[in-house]
């Protein structure tokens, strides 16, 4: 009987002084993140800007993985435990990393565009092929908005390609690639690596959206594979080194991208494949790549003053 009540004593008892704190310290920290999250939706902040985690409740275990995971989470709350299920309690405070759910375990966490507030027109592809026979899409607009998804698309889409181009058809160019971020990029040095006549036009700069990301943004969390160069271990890059890496990559591979080239109209042509027309040139092509993004080009009201340096149509990173 003594030696019963020792073991309760030795062992039994600081068990369950553990067990209280935990639960006490669980229930703190849910009440705080329910009391931001309140704070967060009282103020109008519900709306995610980009891709962004769907939790399914039925499925969380509450091990709290996936706030551990998110690189944005040390800046600040993103993810949170409450009642012990995650939430997105700070919904635009979220980039659409997606770390989240590579790191849940219990596969609770599907990443989506739209809300039920504000839905989100996605086209439908097959194989990243429009209802345009010949016209693809791969990347953000596409649906995928993280960097390294766009690059994959880059290049799923590309091994598409390659398959339709040897079915019968002639034009001067092979294929045309419309916008010079992730996708675009990864699509043309998979293009070069296969001796396509191609084009890639971008109507501002290498790098696409992800150059209009804020200063030292974290933009790459894990490895990926770029057509040419082989698998590079990105490992919590910025854009600042992203963007120099990828302008290390033009130079050394030569690849060619015409650059403040601007798509106006894209037509069929009746010998067989596309017209491409930019704000410098005609295209004939046959096939068409588009990788633009979802960031689109303002409109202009055509009044005067309206490109002077210091008008701005986006939010630009201050010097």
């Amino acid at each position: 009987m003594q030696y019963t009540i020792d073991f309760l004593l030795i062992y039994l008892i600081p068990i369950l002084l553990v067990w209280v704190i935990y639960i006490l310290h669980s229930r703190r920290k849910s009440k705080k993140n329910l009391a931001l999250k309140t704070e967060e939706f009282e103020a109008g902040l519900t709306e995610p800007a980009s891709l962004h985690p769907l939790i399914d409740p039925a499925k969380c275990m509450g091990c709290g993985t996936c706030v551990k995971a998110c690189p944005e989470q040390a800046n600040h709350p993103v993810l949170g435990l409450i009642d012990n299920k995650a939430e997105l309690i700070a919904p635009t405070n979220c980039i659409g990393h997606g770390a989240c759910k590579t790191a849940c375990p219990f596969d609770a966490i599907t990443l989506v565009f739209g809300t039920e507030r504000r839905g989100v027109d996605i086209p439908l592809l097959d194989n990243f092929q429009t209802s345009m026979p010949g016209i693809y899409i791969a990347g953000e607009l596409g649906g995928m908005g993280l960097i390294r998804n766009a690059i994959v698309q880059g290049t799923k889409a590309m091994d598409q390609i390659l398959e339709a181009l040897k079915s019968e058809g002639s034009a001067p160019l092979d294929l045309l690639i419309v916008g010079a971020g992730p996708a675009g990029f990864c699509a043309s040095l998979r293009a070069m690596e296969k001796k396509l006549k191609y084009k890639t036009v971008e109507q501002e700069s290498l790098g696409g959206t992800v150059f209009q990301f804020p200063r030292g943004k974290l933009v790459m969390t894990a490895p990926v594979k770029l057509p040419v160069v082989g698998e590079v271990k990105f490992t919590e890059t910025t854009k600042e080194k992203l963007l120099e890496f990828w302008q290390d990559v033009e130079q050394k591979t030569g690849v060619q991208i015409s650059y403040h080239e601007r798509v106006e109209k894209i037509t069929a042509n009746p010998a067989g494949g596309y017209d491409v027309k930019t704000n410098k040139d005609t295209y004939h092509t046959r096939m068409v790549l588009l990788a633009i993004g979802r960031r689109g080009t303002p409109r202009k009201l055509g009044v005067p003053g309206e490109d002077l340096s210091k008008i701005t149509y986006r939010l630009i990173d201050p010097e």
